[in-house]
Order: structure tokens, then C-alpha cells, then sequence
């Protein structure tokens, strides 16, 4: 019955004047994200389709627009379609909140590093060091500009000491590749916010599968160092346990990340 009712209101929806309820209080660029989702997705509102699609990103954004739909609708209407959407998801136990972090991983798994390899190597020189070292260390967008930003203090002998915290994201150490050493040097002029505005532009992913990339790689090398590498276990008290580790596996590393960094940085013509 909600579903027919539904049905019948949106054959005779005003798609423009949505848009500018849309625009009255939202960011323009959330609202036409919104307004782009409402018009492909809205006939899953109420719809068992809906309930089997895996919980991303995208079925949240969907979720959204088809809730700011039926919203509209009641402001229009006044036949409360809202309050009978959000008790719909309910009932049907389709959550808001996506496992952004699996899914994320997933994707890198998808992600093949030549096509990773492939893409670094037709950016422009400081965004490619930059994003090769990203790689390498599988440091956040944010922590590897500051480690760059501070290498020639925090590199003694190829290993980087972080240990940074920020509320529930912690930096421990990594290594600094040979090959990117001194080239990272040459990075002070790269800021984070030029390094944000160039990404999006240029590449069909985002900054951070750099990380999640790293992560399938160091975790053949060493599970327990991988984690440590990423900030996901231990901490400056344990320093002493996992720094051994990193000096135990360098080698395994470097066979590892040369022949990648070295076809980043020295492509064959």
C-alpha cells in the first residue's frame, strides 16, 4: 500500500522544483550529488532490491537521496513518507552506516598494482614521489606529506621513527626506500592541499588505496609488521619490541618495493 502511494506521488513529481528545495540549505555540490542519485535510484524505495545490496558507500548515498525524496514529498503533501521510510529500513534491517573499511580493502584487492605502477608513472615528478613514497610506507595522505615534510630529521638509516597519535590514528615507523631518499628532498614546495587538489584530477582512484595497497603487499612480507607499519598495533612503549622487526625484515622489504619503486621512477622507454 505505502509502496503504491509512493508510486502515485512520484508520477507526477517535480524533478526541478526538488532541486530547488534541494539548493535552499545544502551544499550545491552534496545537493546535485543527491538530486543525481534521487532521479536513477528512486524507484527502490521500498523495494526488496534495495535490501540486497551490499552495504557501501553507494547504498548510503542512495539511502540518503530517497529519504530527502520522500521528505519533500511530506512537505508537499503532508502524507508522512519519511517516518514510514526510516521505520521500512528498520524493519527490514538495512543499516545507514556502511563498513567503509572493508570495502575499502576489498577494492584494493581488486586494484592491480601494474595498474597502480601505470598510473604513478605519468604523473607529474613531485606528485609522483610523493605518491611512491605514500605507497611504500602506506602512511595516510596527511601523515606522509608531514613525514616528507620532515624526512632529513626522522630518517637515520632508512628507518622513519613516527610515532605519531592522533586521537585513534597512530604512525609508528617505516622504511625510506633508497631510491626515494634524496628525491624526497626536493619536495619542499609540495604542499598537502596541492597534493589533494592534483589527485582527483588526474587519477581514477582515490589517495588512500595507496595505503590499502601497501597493506597487501607488506602482509606477505610480515602480518605483525605490516600492522605495524599501517599504526594498527603497537605504540611508542613497544617500540623496542618492533623496531627489531623492522631491521629483521629489510631485506625481505626491499626485494619487495624495488622493482616497484624502480618502474615508478625509472620506466623503461
Amino acid at each position: 500500500m505505502v509502496k503504491e502511494s509512493y508510486g502515485k506521488l512520484l508520477n507526477s513529481f517535480n524533478w526541478d522544483d526538488f532541486e530547488q528545495w534541494l539548493m535552499k540549505d545544502r551544499v550545491k555540490r552534496h545537493a546535485r550529488s543527491m538530486l543525481s542519485y534521487a532521479k536513477k535510484y528512486y524507484p527502490l524505495a521500498f523495494n526488496d532490491n534495495l535490501v540486497s545490496m551490499p552495504n557501501n558507500r553507494k547504498k548510503g548515498s542512495i539511502l540518503r537521496a530517497i529519504a530527502l525524496i520522500t521528505r519533500y514529498l511530506d512537505v508537499k503533501n503532508d502524507v508522512g513518507l519519511h517516518d514510514t521510510f526510516i521505520r521500512w529500513l528498520k524493519r527490514k534491517e538495512i543499516k545507514w552506516k556502511c563498513d567503509s573499511h572493508t570495502s575499502t580493502y576489498q577494492i584494493a584487492k581488486r586494484i592491480r598494482l601494474e595498474d597502480v605502477i601505470s598510473t604513478l608513472q605519468g604523473l607529474r615528478e613531485d606528485i609522483k614521489i610523493a605518491s611512491t613514497f605514500a605507497l611504500v610506507t602506506g602512511l595516510r595522505t596527511e601523515e606522509a606529506m608531514g613525514a616528507i615534510a620532515s624526512h632529513d630529521n626522522l630518517c637515520q638509516d632508512g628507518i622513519m621513527e613516527l610515532f605519531w597519535d592522533r586521537r585513534t590514528k597512530k604512525a609508528n615507523a617505516v622504511y625510506c626506500h633508497p631510491l626515494l631518499h634524496d628525491r624526497l628532498k626536493a619536495l619542499k614546495g609540495l604542499t598537502l592541499n596541492a597534493l589533494k587538489k592534483y589527485w582527483p584530477r588526474h587519477v581514477s582512484f582515490q589517495f588512500k588505496m595507496l595505503r590499502k595497497v601497501n597493506y597487501t603487499l607488506n602482509v606477505k612480507i610480515e602480518p605483525l609488521l605490516a600492522e605495524f607499519m599501517q599504526g594498527r598495533t603497537g605504540n611508542v612503549s613497544m617500540k623496542h619490541y618492533f623496531l627489531p622487526l623492522l631491521e629483521n625484515n629489510r631485506q625481505k622489504w626491499l626485494e619487495t618495493w624495488t622493482p616497484v619503486v624502480r618502474q615508478i621512477l625509472e620506466p623503461k622507454v
